[in-house]
């Protein structure tokens, strides 16, 4: 990543049938630098490579919630291996700045908590790309940091720093705002989308959430922020998009006021012509 910058990109994953690489293509149309993948661009990957040119990446590894298992999930050894090796063997081609990890979320009856942690920690372990550790609702800061002090002792300069994941720790019933003002110099990214009061929607900012987007943003230029921003964004419908368009907006005017308004005249000049592509991505 540049020096002194902020790079603010958007989750690039298989959306309703339609694949990252196609995906990709829209998101250059508005001049993104960054996104942040998973493991769904490796069954697009040649189509992928063609298209990502200097775009910069962050890599979340499959979580419970999303994928079914993660790093901790033992009778999933071979597809974690796979994952693994594949990892490593394009990290270059892909552009992957990190890797992104929960921290454990799950209970084992056969393995201990202290095994399902070495388990995990073993498998981060094999991975070429620094390690980001998210912060999750469903631990408390004081457990996060146990976890996260641990991870260190074993990954040692592999580990690069914290994700932090505003809406998981507003759910989690603290005060984003308050911890970004505590200026954590491990946090290298952050993800950001707005949520319901008891529910991780990763709703587009506009639309009613909880989170004070505004205020963490202040907060982030006060403390000189420099990192990635990942809008981790889930639009329901068509109508969404505009939404989701103007969170990227939001988010790129606090941090490159140049970029914000070159983008803006864009999309007045090319307005009906991304309209019509993304159309055809809702409704194929």
């Amino acid at each position: 990543m540049k020096k002194n910058n902020v790079l603010v990109g958007i989750t690039i994953d298989k959306f309703k049938g339609i694949a990252p690489s196609t995906l990709l293509k829209i998101v250059k149309k508005m001049e993104l630098e960054f996104v942040e993948i998973t493991e769904s661009v490796f069954d697009d990957l040649a189509e992928v490579k063609k298209v990502i040119g200097h775009i910069q990446t962050g890599f979340h590894l499959p979580n419970i919630h999303d994928n079914g298992y993660d790093f901790t999930c033992t009778q999933k050894e071979a597809k974690i291996q796979r994952l693994i090796k594949l990892i490593n063997d394009h990290y270059q081609d892909l552009n992957i700045n990190y890797c992104v990890t929960h921290p454990l979320e799950r209970k084992n009856i056969k393995l201990s908590r202290d095994e399902l942690i070495d388990y995990l920690l073993e498998n981060l372990q094999k991975l070429t790309p620094p390690i980001l550790i998210e912060n999750i609702p469903t631990i408390n800061p004081e457990d996060f940091d146990r976890f996260y002090e641990k991870a260190k002792k074993v990954l040692g300069d592999k580990l690069l720093g914290k994700c932090f994941d505003a809406p998981h720790y507003l759910l989690s019933g603290n005060d984003p705002v308050e911890y970004l003002a505590q200026r954590d110099g491990k946090i290298k990214c952050l993800h950001l989308s707005d949520c319901e009061r008891d529910f991780d929607a990763h709703l587009p900012f506009g639309l009613g959430g909880e989170l004070p987007v505004e205020d963490i943003l202040w907060q982030l230029k006060k403390q000189n922020y420099q990192g990635f921003i990942n809008l981790e964004l889930m639009p329901r419908n068509f109508d969404d998009i505009r939404y989701l368009i103007d969170s990227y907006l939001l988010v790129l005017k606090n941090f490159n006021k140049f970029k914000y308004l070159k983008i803006r005249l864009k999309l007045l000049i090319f307005s009906p012509i991304l309209n019509k592509i993304i159309k055809k991505v809702f409704y194929k």
